[in-house]
């Protein structure tokens, strides 16, 4: 398992889960290696979205086939606890366009108090713009995350590895 997956299901996905503030969640792009993240927030209300109509079988039972793009026809305004979107931004996510609708898209669809983490990878080939300059992200605030004790984790002892976390809350 790599180090960004292992923070991402040993740090991220628990201390969301456990709390009870967060009821809605939203997980953006499956995998097969997402596949079990939905028996985490049992009982709550768990969604994935994914554009390949192929990752279905690794979303959750209440999965969209659409793009993070088109958020407002999916969900109302204020609707969602909690946004993941881990592994978009750089993989399929690149037209600044598409990224401005899809950030602005999750700061809609989340309640005053809702958060969102963004996951990507900070190597030029993976980061179609530097995410900073995101206007769409603008409208957050940058959310205090307590186990990693920060608004944006880089694992920095491992060269190879360029993942990083931002936390970001409306």
């Amino acid at each position: 398992m790599t180090h960004d997956r292992y923070i991402l299901e040993q740090e991220i996905l628990p201390y969301f889960a456990e709390r009870e503030e967060y009821t809605k969640v939203l997980f953006v792009g499956c995998g097969s290696y997402t596949k079990h993240y939905e028996k985490w927030f049992h009982p709550k209300e768990y969604w994935t979205i994914d554009i390949n109509p192929m990752k279905k079988i690794y979303g959750a039972k209440k999965h969209i086939i659409g793009s993070m793009s088109d958020l407002n026809l999916y969900f109302q305004e204020k609707e969602l606890d909690l946004i993941i979107c881990n592994g978009v931004f750089g993989w399929g996510l690149n037209d600044r366009k598409d990224v401005e609708e899809a950030f602005s898209g999750c700061y809609k669809s989340l309640r005053e108090g809702g958060v969102l983490v963004v996951g990507w990878d900070d190597v030029p080939e993976k980061k179609p713009f530097p995410l900073e300059t995101c206007e769409s992200l603008m409208q957050f605030q940058s959310y205090f995350f307590p186990p990693l004790s920060t608004s944006q984790y880089r694992h920095l002892t491992d060269e190879s590895q360029k993942h990083v976390y931002n936390f970001y809350i409306k």
